[in-house]
């Protein structure tokens, strides 16, 4: 694992929100977007810098994207993952996971 490729992906604080949240279950790219309230194009590119890094991977379903954690490879991707779960949600990303309705795309 590359560490400059790891440590930029957790110093951004939009890659954290989505580690958050893909820790919750595997997600598309629309209910990333929806729940971090961000443009389609920022999202993919945050989670392509997240994947450059190893920390999610993607599966294609027909049109869609799914995203998901990695296993952690080791002890310092594990811990910065729980130090990214435990941060405060102060944009009420999860609420708005939560509240997203069951799509097409799952």
């Amino acid at each position: 694992m590359n560490a400059d490729l790891l440590f930029r992906a957790f110093a951004d604080p939009i890659r954290r929100r989505a580690l958050r949240l893909l820790g919750r279950r595997t997600l598309c790219v629309c209910d990333l977007t929806e729940a971090l309230r961000l443009p389609q194009p920022t999202v993919s590119r945050h989670l392509g810098a997240l994947q450059r890094a190893g920390l999610v991977r993607v599966a294609k379903r027909g049109r869609w994207r799914h995203y998901a954690l990695t296993a952690a490879p080791d002890r310092l991707v594990a811990a910065l993952l729980k130090s990214a779960a435990v941060e405060t949600d102060e944009r009420g990303d999860m609420k708005r996971l939560k509240a997203l309705p069951r799509r097409a795309c799952e």
